[in-house]
């Protein structure tokens, strides 16, 4: 399993945990790239997020949270002018950071050489990492996405929109469905959860057009759109 931030990823944790003794973590937020190659032969499982709701998680995550010191957040504090720009702002400056070389040679002078991913609740990005969006002209969230994914052609992926029930595809797959994990895993609380409204309430017409000119290439492979409070309430009524 490979933990994209702020995609449901802390729910899928917790039940491999409980149903899986043998799991072992091998790293916080670890990448494809890092896997050890004894496990290159096993399925991969990983969680994708519709990105403009991304953001809004993402933004309200790191405003609120007491785990993450700006010392310790490079990238929030960079994007956000230490904190004091609004969620427009904020967002349109980490869509912006593969065209803006002020901004990005600001977050690199203030990332770490190395990062240890046995460590948790720091960013996992180093100079080299960040390094690579430059010019790219792809969203952070897009980002982030090839850095923990890689290819992903072969990437099993459940939507946090679908979660539960995709995750139990992926457990029939490989064979290791049982009754109890069935019924943990469709009546268990979400977990690690920000609180905000419905993520359109957050956007101007022109940020939610830069997260299409952005993020456009998962928007296309996983058919993501972006929907008004309206339109969700009333395909909740309907599901």
């Amino acid at each position: 399993f490979l933990h994209l931030p702020r995609a449901g990823g802390t729910f899928v944790y917790e039940v491999v945990e409980k149903f899986f003794p043998s799991a072992r973590e091998i790293g916080y937020h670890l990448p494809r790239e890092a896997l050890p190659k004894e496990y290159s032969h096993l399925p991969i499982l990983g969680t994708v997020r519709n990105p403009w709701e991304f953001y809004v998680s993402w933004y309200h995550h790191h405003h609120t949270s007491t785990r993450y010191s700006p010392a310790k957040n490079a990238l929030i504090c960079c994007v956000s002018d230490d904190r004091k720009l609004d969620f427009v702002q904020t967002i349109r400056n980490a869509l912006n950071l593969g065209v803006n070389d002020e901004k990005l040679d600001s977050l690199i002078q203030a990332l770490p050489d190395n990062f240890d991913y046995q460590k948790k609740h720091i960013p996992n990005l180093t100079k080299d990492v960040m390094r690579k969006i430059r010019g790219t002209g792809i969203g952070l969230y897009t980002f982030r996405f090839k850095q923990m994914f890689g290819h992903a052609d072969d990437v099993f992926f459940c939507r946090v929109e679908s979660l539960r029930s995709d995750l139990m595809a992926f457990f029939e797959r490989i064979g290791v469905v049982s009754d109890n994990l069935r019924g943990y895993v469709l009546g268990l609380d979400k977990k690690n959860i920000s609180e905000h409204l419905h993520y359109s309430t957050y956007y101007t017409t022109d940020l939610a057009g830069l997260v299409l000119i952005r993020d456009r290439q998962l928007v296309e492979r996983f058919g993501f759109t972006f929907e008004g409070e309206t339109a969700e309430k009333s395909r909740a009524a309907t599901a």
